[in-house]
C-alpha cells in the first residue's frame, strides 16, 4: 500500500510537574513503536530528551530540528521520519516572527522564540514529494497565531507538491487561525474530514474528556486524502507519555 502515516506530538518539555521524562519517555517510545507512524512532528521536546527518545526508536528513525532559542538550546518543533519510507531532501528552521532568518526573534507578544520546522521528502515507495510544516504557536497572542499562520501559508505557496501542517496551535477548532487555514487558503482538517473520538487532545495527565478541546492537528493541502484519522490515548497502568495526546493521520496521494 501506498498510504502513508503522520503523528503530530507534543512531547512535553522536562517540567517539574510530578511526571518527570525519564518515566514518560519509555511511554512514548513504545506508543511510536506500536502506532509506527513515517512521519512525526513533535513539539516542546529539547536536545537530552529527543536524543533519548530516537535510542528508544527502531534505527530508521532520524530526527531533525533546532531549539527555539538556537543550536541546541530550547525547546524544538523536531521532526521524527522514517528514513526507511521517505528521504529528506531538505530542512529549514525559521522563527514564527517578523525576522524569520534572524535566531531566537520574537514579534507580536509572543511568551518565547517560536519556531517552523519545514521538512522536505520524498517518497521512497511512490516517488512524490511531500513537504512538512510542524511548529507549535503561542499560547497567549492572538495576532501571534495569525500572523504565523500567515508565514507558514508563504512557505505552502512555495512548492508545488503537497503539503502536511502538524503543530500544537494552543487554540480550538472554530478559532481565527483553525479558521484562517481551514477556510481563507482551504486546507483540510484530517480529523474533521474523518472524524475520530469526540475528545481533546490536552489532558493535562487526566486522560480522555469527551468534548474538550482539539488544540493539535494535522491539516493537509490539495493532493492528499485522509484514509483515517485517531487521537492516540495510549497509557501504562495509568500513566501517560505527555499531557497532550499525539494525533495520528493515514494519508494518501492523490
Amino acid at each position: 500500500m501506498s498510504d502513508f502515516s503522520i503523528m503530530s506530538f507534543n512531547l512535553r518539555y522536562p517540567a517539574r510537574d510530578g511526571h518527570p521524562v525519564a518515566e514518560r519517555l519509555p511511554i512514548a517510545a513504545e506508543l511510536i513503536r506500536a502506532a509506527h507512524p513515517h512521519i512525526i512532528g513533535t513539539q516542546e521536546g529539547e536536545l537530552d530528551q529527543l536524543e533519548a527518545l530516537i535510542d528508544m526508536l527502531p534505527e530508521q528513525y532520524i530526527w531533525l530540528g533546532e531549539g527555539h532559542s538556537g543550536g541546541n538550546s530550547g525547546e524544538f518543533t523536531a521532526v521524527i521520519v522514517d528514513s526507511a519510507r521517505f528521504d529528506v531532501d531538505a530542512v529549514d528552521i525559521s522563527w514564527l516572527s517578523e525576522r524569520p532568518e534572524t535566531v531566537a526573534s520574537e514579534s507580536w507578544g509572543v511568551s518565547h522564540a517560536r519556531t517552523l520546522t519545514t521538512v522536505d521528502v520524498r517518497d521512497l515507495l511512490t516517488g512524490r514529494r511531500l513537504r512538512l510544516l510542524n511548529t507549535h504557536l503561542d499560547h497567549k497572542s492572538e495576532r501571534a497565531r495569525l500572523e504565523s499562520g500567515r508565514i507558514m501559508a508563504e512557505t505552502i505557496a512555495e512548492v508545488d507538491c503537497p503539503c502536511v501542517i502538524t503543530g500544537d496551535f494552543n487554540v480550538a477548532t472554530g478559532s481565527p487561525v483553525y479558521d484562517f487555514f481551514c477556510t481563507e487558503i482551504g486546507l483540510t482538517d484530517t480529523a474533521a474530514e474523518v472524524p475520530s473520538a469526540d475528545i481533546g487532545t490536552f489532558h493535562r495527565y487526566r486522560g480522555p474528556k469527551a468534548g474538550a478541546p482539539r488544540i493539535d492537528w494535522i491539516l493537509t493541502t490539495a493532493g492528499l486524502a485522509t484514509v483515517s484519522t485517531r487521537i492516540n490515548t495510549f497509557d501504562v497502568g495509568g500513566r501517560y507519555p505527555s499531557d497532550h495526546f499525539p494525533v495520528e493521520a493515514v494519508l494518501s496521494f492523490v
